[in-house]
C-alpha cells in the first residue's frame, strides 16, 4: 500500500479511493527490468538434519534421506513450487546379483557438512549366497545443485563371483514423459531419446553413461563412469528404464552376465572401483529473471574484435539484456587493446545490460600463460585434450587459436581455470559466463596419464564438478551472476545442472513444435532455466527468424538469441541464409517480451492447456501469458505451416485463464495496430478467423478494462497506471535511447494534450479506433506520460490513423 492510513485524518476518503481502485489503476505495479536483471539469485544451500534412524539432506527444492545403519539412500523427494514431482519408491543403491550392497549394518559417518556439499561415508562387508565376502566403502557426496556422486570401492576377501550383475538402480515415481540415454563413447548430441511407453521397458545394449527421464515438471537422471565395464556377451542390457505400477526403475549395469555364461571373478584383495550418481530437477528455486535473459553475441573478427558504442546501443534498443563477447581471450586477460575491452563493459552496463564473458569448457587460448608454461616445460600432456584434433583455429580471426584440453585432467587444470575467473572478477565487472561446448567428450587417449577409469570415458562427473565449482565461485562474487551452457543437442544431467540458460545450437531446426517441446524445451522448463535457440547459417536445415520466433513465443519467450554476423551483415559477411527482415523480427519480439514482462507472467502453453483453449486448424498453435496483476494477457497465435492459414482460438474454460464472462476487455492487435472491445462471454468471437502468414504469428495484447476509463494499449513496459480527474498517468520503461510508438485507448473521450516527463509530446488521435498515438524516446529511467482527456467533441490532437507495425506491413493479413 502506497499510503498508510494510520493516524491520517483523511483515512475515510482514502479508503473510498482504495475501494475504487479498479477504475483508478491498471493493475499491480510492475518491476523495472534492471531490477530483475540485477536481483540476487535465490539461495542454493544444503542443510543436514539427523534423527535416530536417518540423515536428511535438504536443498532448495529436493531432499535425500540416508539410512543411518546402512548408508543407503532410502528416500528422494523433489518439489516444484508446492507440488511433489519426484518421490522414491524404494532404496537407491548398488545391487550385487539382486541384493543391495548396503543392506547390513555398516559404519556410517558424516565426513563433511557444509552448505555447498555434504559427504557421508558407509563402510561394511557384503556376503553373497555362496558365503563369499567383500569389504565395501561407499562415499556419497551430495551437492547443493541436487547432484549426488557415489564413489564405490569393493575389495574381496577371497575370489568373489558375480553371476548376474553389478548394477546401479534407482526407483522413483513422477510424471515423466520422455527418456534420454547418453552413451559413454559420444558427447551427448547423439543421445537416444523418445517417449516413455505406458508399460514395459526401454532397453539399451551400448556403452552407458547417463540415463534420464524427464517432463516439463521434473527430471531424474542416473549416471556412472563405468557403465558396461564387463559384459559376458554383446547385446546384453546395459541400461534399462522400466515402467512399473509405482513409477519407473532406472538401472545401469557396471557388470552384466547373461544366464548360463561364466561369472566374473573379482580377485581376492584387488580393488574394484567405480562411481555412480543421481541428478534431479528442479534442483533450485526458479530463476526470477527468465525469460528476461535475452542474449546478443559479438563474435567479431580480426578487423573488428570489439563493437562500437553505437552498435552496443543498437543491441540494447533491440531489446537484448545480455551482451556476450565471444572471442575475448583468457578470462582476466582480454585480447588487446585492453582499453577497448573496458569500454565495451562500461557501455554495456551504462545501457542496463549484463556483460557475459565466453569461456570454453574444453579449450584454452594458445597464448594463455598456463598453456605456454606447460609447453615450455614439456609437460603439456598433463592437460592435453583431443577435441577438434587437438587445436581449434578460427579462419576469420587468428587470435582465436585454441588448444584442446582434457575435461578430467587431475593435474591442476580446474584450479587454473578457477584462478583465471577469480582474476577476471578482481579486475572487471563481469556479470556471468557463457560456457562454450559444455559437452562430455570421450576422446582422451591419455587415459592412464589422466587417471580415467576406462579408455573410453566421457568425463561426465569431472565436468559436473568443474561446472559446480564455477557456479559456487560466481555466486560468492557476483550476486546477479548468469551462467549459460552451450549444449548443441546434448541436454545431459548432471552436466547442465548448474546453468541458468540452456543454449541449443548450432542453428539446427526442429522436426516440429512438438519435437522442440518434448526433446529440448522440456529440459529448461523442468530446471526453471531459460532456453535459447541459436540462429542458423547455411549448415543443415536452417531455423529462420520468423519460425524461430514462433518457437520462442509459443514456449516462453526470450529464447531467440542473435549474433553480430546476422544483425550487422554490412560489416560481417559470414552468415548464410540471412533474411532482410532478421532485425525486424528480433526487435519486434524482444521488445514485446520486454513490454509485457514475461518474467512476471504465468504461462499457459499450447502443450499443456488444451482443456482451457485450442486452435481450430492443424499446424496452428497458441500460448497465453497472464500477468501477475491478473488483468493483462499476451497471446501469440502462430502458424507453423509454410503456407498462410486461417484459424480460430477457442476458449473452452476461459475462467482458468482469469477471463470472466461479465467483465469488459480491450484487445489490441500488436502487428495491425487495431483495438476492439468485448465482454468476456464473447471472447471466442474476438479470436475468430485469424489469418496468419506462413511460419509467422499474430500477437495480441489483452487487458481487462472498464468501458469508461482510458487505458494504455502498447509501447513501453507499463510500470504503473492511474486514471483520475480526466487524466491518465502512465509510468513506462524502455531501453535507453529507443524511440517507439505508444498507443493509448481514449475510451469515449477526446484528448487535450499529452505530456512526456512534463513536456508536450507529439501525439495524434485516431477517431475511428479512439487511439491516441505518438513517438516517445525512452531514457532507461521510468518515463512519466500524462494523457489529459476532454469531451469527445473537444479533441485537440491532430487526427491520424494508426498504421501497422513493421511486421504488419511486411506480412499484411486480413482478419
Amino acid at each position: 500500500m502506497l499510503v498508510s492510513l494510520k493516524h491520517n485524518k483523511m483515512s475515510r476518503l482514502l479508503l473510498i479511493l482504495l475501494i475504487a481502485a479498479p477504475l483508478l489503476a491498471g493493475g499491480a505495479s510492475r518491476t523495472p527490468p534492471q531490477s530483475l536483471l540485477h536481483a540476487p539469485l535465490p539461495p542454493e544451500e544444503l542443510h543436514l538434519k539427523q534423527s535416530r534412524t536417518e540423515f536428511t539432506i535438504e536443498g532448495p527444492t529436493f531432499s535425500y534421506r540416508v539410512q543411518r545403519k546402512t548408508g543407503t539412500i532410502e528416500g528422494i523427494r523433489v518439489v516444484h513450487g508446492k507440488q511433489d514431482v519426484i518421490s522414491s519408491s524404494g532404496p537407491a543403491g548398488v545391487v550385487m546379483d539382486g541384493s543391495q550392497l548396503c543392506q547390513n549394518p555398516s559404519a556410517v559417518s558424516v565426513l563433511h557438512a557444509g552448505k555447498d556439499k555434504i559427504v557421508i561415508q558407509a563402510k561394511g562387508t557384503f556376503r553373497n549366497d555362496a558365503r563369499q565376502e567383500l569389504d565395501f566403502t561407499v562415499l556419497q557426496t551430495f551437492f547443493n545443485d541436487g547432484v549426488v556422486v557415489l564413489g564405490v570401492k569393493l575389495v574381496p576377501h577371497q575370489d568373489f563371483e558375480i553371476h548376474q550383475a553389478i548394477a546401479w538402480r534407482v526407483p522413483a515415481s513422477g510424471a515423466f514423459k520422455s527418456y534420454l540415454h547418453k552413451r559413454r563413447d559420444e558427447q551427448g548430441d547423439a543421445a537416444a531419446r523418445g517417449k516413455l511407453p505406458m508399460t514395459g521397458a526401454v532397453r539399451f545394449s551400448t556403452l552407458t553413461s547417463c540415463l534420464s527421464v524427464v517432463s516439463p515438471a521434473a527430471a531424474l537422471a542416473i549416471f556412472t563412469d563405468s557403465g558396461a565395464t564387463h559384459l559376458s556377451r554383446p547385446k546384453v542390457d546395459t541400461a534399462v528404464t522400466e515402467i512399473t505400477s509405482n513409477g519407473v526403475v532406472l538401472s545401469q549395469n557396471i557388470v552384466r552376465i547373461a544366464p548360463g555364461d561364466k561369472p566374473l571373478v573379482l580377485k581376492a584383495g584387488e580393488e574394484f572401483a567405480f562411481r555412480t550418481g543421481i541428478s534431479v530437477a528442479p534442483n533450485r528455486l526458479p530463476n526470477p529473471r527468465t525469460p528476461e535473459l535475452r542474449m546478443f553475441i559479438w563474435i567479431g573478427d580480426a578487423k573488428y574484435p570489439y563493437p562500437t558504442d553505437e552498435e552496443i546501443t543498437k543491441v540494447a534498443q533491440w531489446g537484448y539484456t545480455m551482451f556476450q563477447l565471444h572471442r575475448v581471450g583468457t578470462p582476466g586477460e582480454p585480447r588487446p587493446p585492453l582499453a577497448e575491452f573496458e569500454r565495451v563493459i562500461r557501455k554495456v552496463h551504462e545501457l542496463g545490460m549484463l556483460y557475459l564473458q565466453e569461456e570454453n569448457a574444453d579449450l584454452l587460448y594458445e597464448s594463455a600463460p598456463g598453456v605456454q608454461a606447460l609447453k615450455a616445460e614439456g609437460k603439456w600432456a598433463r592437460w592435453q585434450g583431443f577435441c577438434y584434433g587437438g587445436r581449434y583455429q578460427a579462419t576469420m580471426d587468428p587470435y582465436c587459436d585454441l588448444a584442446a584440453t582434457c575435461l578430467a585432467s587431475p593435474n591442476g587444470l580446474a584450479e587454473y581455470r578457477l584462478a583465471n575467473i577469480s582474476r577476471m572478477l578482481d579486475r572487471y565487472a563481469v556479470d556471468g559466463i557463457y560456457l562454450d561446448d559444455n559437452l562430455g567428450y570421450a576422446n582422451c587417449t591419455l587415459w592412464k596419464e589422466h587417471g580415467h577409469p576406462r579408455p573410453v570415458y566421457d568425463c561426465l562427473i569431472e565436468l559436473h564438478e568443474m561446472n559446480w565449482r564455477r557456479r559456487e565461485l560466481l555466486r560468492q562474487r557476483v550476486p546477479q551472476a548468469v551462467l549459460v551452457s552451450h549444449n548443441t543437442k546434448a541436454f545431459v544431467l548432471p552436466v547442465i545442472a548448474d546453468f541458468d540458460v540452456q543454449y541449443f545450437a548450432e542453428g539446427y531446426c526442429f522436426q516440429s513444435l512438438e519435437d522442440y517441446w518434448d526433446n529440448y524445451r522440456t529440459w529448461s522448463l523442468c530446471m526453471g532455466a531459460q532456453a535459447m535457440i541459436c540462429p542458423g547459417d547455411d549448415e543443415g536445415v536452417r531455423c529462420n527468424a520468423a519460425l524461430a520466433c514462433n518457437y520462442d513465443l509459443l514456449t516462453g519467450g526470450g529464447q531467440y538469441s542473435q549474433m553480430d554476423w546476422r544483425l550487422f551483415p554490412e560489416k560481417f559477411h559470414y552468415a548464410g541464409g540471412l533474411s532482410a527482415t532478421e532485425v525486424d523480427y528480433c526487435r519486434t519480439y524482444n521488445l514485446a517480451a520486454h513490454y509485457f514482462g514475461l518474467s512476471e507472467a504465468k504461462p499457459s502453453y499450447f502443450a499443456d492447456s488444451t482443456n482451457a483453449f485450442t486452435t481450430t486448424t492443424p499446424l496452428t498453435y497458441a500460448s497465453i501469458y497472464q500477468h501477475k496483476s491478473g488483468k493483462d494477457w499476451l497471446i501469440p497465435v502462430a502458424n507453423m505451416d509454410s503456407k498462410p492459414q486461417t484459424t480460430s482460438l477457442v476458449f473452452h474454460e476461459p475462467g482458468l485463464l482469469g477471463i470472466s464472462p461479465g467483465k469488459h476487455y480491450l484487445l489490441f492487435d500488436v502487428h495491425q495496430c487495431k483495438v476492439s472491445t468485448f465482454r468476456g462471454d464473447a471472447v471466442n468471437a474476438a479470436f475468430s478467423s485469424v489469418r496468419i502468414p506462413g511460419q509467422n504469428l499474430q500477437l495480441y495484447a489483452l487487458r481487462s478494462q472498464s468501458a469508461e476509463a482510458p487505458a494504455h494499449l502498447w509501447g513501453g513496459k507499463r510500470l504503473s497506471e492511474t486514471w483520475q480527474h480526466r487524466k491518465l498517468t502512465l509510468t513506462l520503461h524502455g531501453p535507453v535511447g529507443l524511440q517507439d510508438t505508444v498507443c493509448v485507448w481514449a475510451a469515449n473521450y477526446g484528448v487535450e494534450k499529452v505530456l512526456a516527463d512534463g513536456k508536450e509530446a507529439n501525439f495524434s488521435f485516431d477517431p475511428v479506433q479512439k487511439i491516441a498515438h505518438g513517438t516517445v524516446t525512452f531514457t532507461g529511467k521510468p518515463l512519466k506520460l500524462e494523457v489529459f482527456c476532454c469531451d469527445r467533441n473537444a479533441n485537440k490532437l491532430s487526427e491520424a490513423s494508426t498504421m501497422p507495425d513493421v511486421l504488419g506491413r511486411l506480412n499484411p493479413v486480413a482478419k
